[in-house]
């Protein structure tokens, strides 16, 4: 299977499109107002440090007479971490570890990037664009060219946290191709054992993050469950729907379907029902190891917190969701 993933170019800054109303305590169960304060809690203790060129680096990279990836400090790979896995349990899957091995490849790879001053407004999965510079020794930029192809990208010259850079991948809003949320199925992967991270600044002021993610053992694994769907759960954030360029998703582990389901989005507090556009199936693209990858847009639904929503994906899965504020 041909494995494709896409960059996310992070240095935009889009406002929230959609209605929002604070949270009202009596319009969730007990269950629910448990589950909510769990989320937040485990949300508010996430690191929440912003890095810049300064504070990134335990050991500084260098790109003049010699190539040397450098080392990002402890608490920015375990940020990442943290911040993957908090989201991965909003949809139920498990936790994944960090691979050293993983982490190092990730590193040369951004700082091969940094040293390139990689365009960020291309593909630069497997360097297509790019030329050996003779600091890079050929094994070096071998390992670059693959890693970069087994990996999702992320540009930005914004003083982000570690985390940040997990949640645009995981909203992928800035997804250069389009809704095909490849970054997400990634992220999401009900197959997912192990990851390594890797960041680097070059010249231009853009840091470079590379996320390893493509595991070929991963391809061989069981499934953990057999759909993600986003939104989904008991209760979800509203702050990872509120931006107009975020696409909805629902991916199916073993189960193939390549047509184009008809979605609609029932709103269970105004009994008002809206029909999704720009549905698309980019089953074909594997991201994730998912058999069946299908994208959409809400539309004109209106996104309120308290409220619950029934999603009907053809004749694939219905479920429910009900919004919440993660940060109120």
């Amino acid at each position: 299977m041909l494995h494709r993933i896409f960059i996310a170019l992070t240095s935009l800054v889009v406002g929230f499109s959609f209605s929002y109303t604070p949270v009202a305590a009596a319009a969730f169960t007990p269950s629910e107002t448990d589950r909510i304060g769990q989320l937040r809690q485990e949300y508010a203790a996430l690191d929440q440090t912003s890095f810049n060129s300064h504070n990134l680096y335990a050991v500084l990279p260098q790109f003049k007479d010699q190539f040397k990836a450098g080392k990002v400090v402890p608490n920015y790979l375990t940020a990442q971490l943290d911040y993957l896995n908090f989201y991965r349990g909003i949809f139920g899957l498990a936790p994944v570890s960090i691979n050293e091995e993983d982490n190092q490849a990730a590193q040369k790879t951004a700082a091969v990037l940094a040293v390139l001053n990689a365009n960020p407004l291309v593909n630069q999965h497997n360097l297509p664009h790019e030329k050996r510079p003779k600091l890079i020794n050929k094994a070096i930029w071998h390992l670059a060219k693959v890693t970069s192809n087994q990996a999702n990208l992320n540009f930005n010259t914004a003083n982000q946290s570690a985390g940040a850079v997990i949640t645009d991948l995981l909203t992928d809003r800035y997804n250069l191709s389009g809704a095909d949320t490849g970054h997400r199925a990634w992220l999401l992967s009900t197959r997912l054992t192990a990851t390594g991270f890797g960041a680097a600044y070059g010249k231009n002021g853009c840091r470079y993050s590379v996320q390893k993610v493509i595991n070929p053992a991963d391809t061989f694994h069981p499934a953990s469950q057999e759909q993600v769907a986003y939104p989904s759960g008991d209760v979800f954030p509203l702050e990872l729907l509120q931006n107009n360029k975020i696409a909805w998703s629902l991916y199916l582990s073993d189960r193939d379907f390549d047509s184009i389901p008809l979605i609609t989005i029932t709103d269970e507090d105004t009994n008002s029902t809206y029909q999704a556009k720009d549905v698309k199936n980019y089953s074909n693209a594997g991201y994730g190891n998912f058999q069946t990858i299908i994208t959409y847009s809400p539309n004109q639904t209106p996104l309120i917190a308290g409220h619950e929503y029934r999603i009907q994906v053809g004749d694939l899965a219905t479920y429910r969701v009900k919004l919440f504020s993660l940060t109120k």
